[in-house]
Parts: structure tokens; sequence; C-alpha cells
């Protein structure tokens, strides 16, 4: 069983029961994936990022004098609305986005995948395995391994701490998938490739139009700001407010903890595909997020309760409580 909060995990499920009389047995069972809520969603994001791509070009045309400001604004809005498209590669690695394991995968490298060039199959050998070494040394996601301050935020500024994380998925997958990663390479390699093409054909689209603003905002957002979120979005989801800066938690346990975040448009769009009940999902891996309040409601009114209330807060006051200035 996957790792989620120490309180949660160590209550029995058989004793889940709400005061209907229910069991969460019963409950699970009519909890099935709901994909037109999925790809409604994804769309959702897709035009948050055609309008932060066209107000960019607006903006830099309309003020040609203030372009800069414009792609920095752009930005923003084109890595805000990527990191949100790319979290339902989370629910792809769960095979939650179509009705067939084969779809699944198909749909999430064509519509999700492409644009970071990466395959669903690699990123599930990953995935995988923060679930089974969640808090341990081995977890391959990692970024809740250090403090947030001064340094941790420079980094993910900077594109420092993405080319770490890609470095350490790619020996990850090497290692874990060895006999598989032979035969999955060709595969990986062209992901790899259609998701270069597919962005540089933007930013070639950008160049040729003479979109100055579009042709910064671009690259910055895709490489930067969309890094960047994630980075700091895995850091308030584990890292625990009783940890140290000084201990390197790649070397100790780190130990598990799992926050839930509100159900705000902030909240929804920050922590999207169900990221915003992150320690429902660790719980229950395989359920979809789009069944994450049937599931939440049941369990406020089980012995659960408590466990749950105590990690439910929100991303701001997560932020500011771990975030250390030095």
């Amino acid at each position: 069983m996957a790792a989620s909060l120490p309180h949660l995990d160590g209550i029995p499920r058989d004793s889940l029961i709400d005061g209907a009389g229910r069991s969460l047995k019963d409950v699970r069972r009519g909890l099935v994936l709901r994909v037109g809520r999925v790809w409604l969603d994804i769309a959702g994001g897709y035009a948050g990022l055609l309008l932060s791509a066209w107000g960019t070009t607006w903006l830099g045309r309309a003020y040609p004098s203030y372009w800069p400001l414009a792609a920095v604004v752009g930005a923003l809005g084109i890595g805000y609305s990527m990191a949100f498209i790319q979290l339902f590669f989370h629910e792809a690695a769960h095979y939650n986005v179509a009705r067939t394991r084969a779809a699944n995968d198909r749909l999430a490298n064509a519509f999700i995948g492409i644009w970071i060039g990466s395959s669903i199959k690699a990123y599930r050998v990953v995935h995988f395995d923060h679930h089974r070494h969640l808090g341990t040394t081995f977890d391959t996601e990692r970024s809740y391994f250090e403090a947030l301050n001064v340094r941790f935020v420079f980094e993910a500024l900077t594109g420092l701490k993405l080319v770490r994380v890609l470095l350490a998925r790619g020996r990850h997958v090497a290692k874990s998938a060895s006999a598989t990663a032979n035969q999955e390479r060709p595969a990986k390699l062209a992901m790899l490739l259609l998701g270069l093409t597919v962005n540089l054909a933007v930013i070639g689209a950008a160049a040729l139009f003479r979109d100055w603003a579009l042709l910064l905002a671009w690259p910055f957002g895709v490489l930067v700001v969309h890094p960047a979120i994630n980075a700091i979005r895995q850091n308030l989801e584990h890292r625990s407010f009783d940890a140290r800066p000084d201990i390197d938690y790649s070397r100790v346990d780190h130990g598990v903890m799992t926050r839930s975040f509100g159900t705000g448009l902030f909240a929804s769009t920050f922590g999207g595909a169900g990221f915003n009940r992150h320690v429902l999902h660790h719980w229950d891996p395989q359920l979809s997020y789009t069944r994450f309040a049937e599931m939440e409601t049941f369990l406020l009114q089980t012995e659960a309760a408590e466990a749950l209330r105590s990690v439910t807060t929100t991303y701001a006051r997560t932020f500011f409580q771990l975030l250390k200035i030095r």
C-alpha cells in the first residue's frame, strides 16, 4: 500500500463507516472515472494556454515599447497554463484519462506529453516509485527534500532545478527499467523529438511574424515558469513543517507528509487534476480526482475526519510557514 499520512494510514480501512452506515468498500465501488470531466478540464488548460499566447501577442503589438513587459506577463500565463495541463500527465500515469489503458497512453502522449517531449511510460516508472518510497531517501520526486528558501526559488526560476530533476529522472528510468528501457528507447526518442519540434514551431512562428514578446515568453514560460511552479507545489505538498534546512534528506529519511489545500479557484488550478486534495491521491492512488469530492465527504463522516482535517490548509498558508528567508 502506498503511504499518504501516518495517522490516516493507521486507520483500518474496514472500519471506515459513515453516519449512514456505508462502508468504504460500498462507497469506493461507485466512484468510477468521469472521462468527460477530465477532458473538459484539459480543454480549460488549453484555453488558458491559447489565451495567454494570444494575450502576449496582443500586448506586444498594442504597446510595442513595452514588449519585454508583455513577454514577462505572457511567460507567467503560459507557464501557469502549461503547469496545469501537465498535471494531467500524472492522472494518465494512473490510467485515469481514458477508459482503456492503450487509449489512455496514446492520448496522454498526444495531448500532454508532447509539450515536454516525455513518454507516459517513462514518467510512470518514476512516479510509481514516488508512491512506493514517499518520505524516504529513495523517493524519485524530491523537491521537498530541500528547504523552501531564496536558493530554492532562485534555482527554480533559473532552470537549474529543472536540469537536476531531468537528469535524476533519466538515471532512475535507466536503472529501474533496464530491460524495458532498451525496448522503449525509440519511443522515448520520438517523443523527445516531437516535443522539440512542437515548441520550436511555436518559437519559429513567433520569429517569422516578428512577435518578439511571444518569442521570449514561450520558452521562458515552458522551461522556467512551469518547472518552477511544479517544484514549489511539490514542496508545499510534502515538506514537513518540522523538516530542518541543515539536514540532507537525500541521505536521511524525511518522513511521510501529504496535505490538502481547499477548492478555491487558485487551489483548483495551481493544484489542478486533484493535486489540491493530494492526501486523498496518496491514500487511494487509483481513484480519479473527478471523484475526490465524494470520497472527501465520506471520510469526513468517519473516524478518518480528524486526520484529514489536520492536513487541510491553503497553499498560501503553507508557503509562508515553510518559507525560510536565507
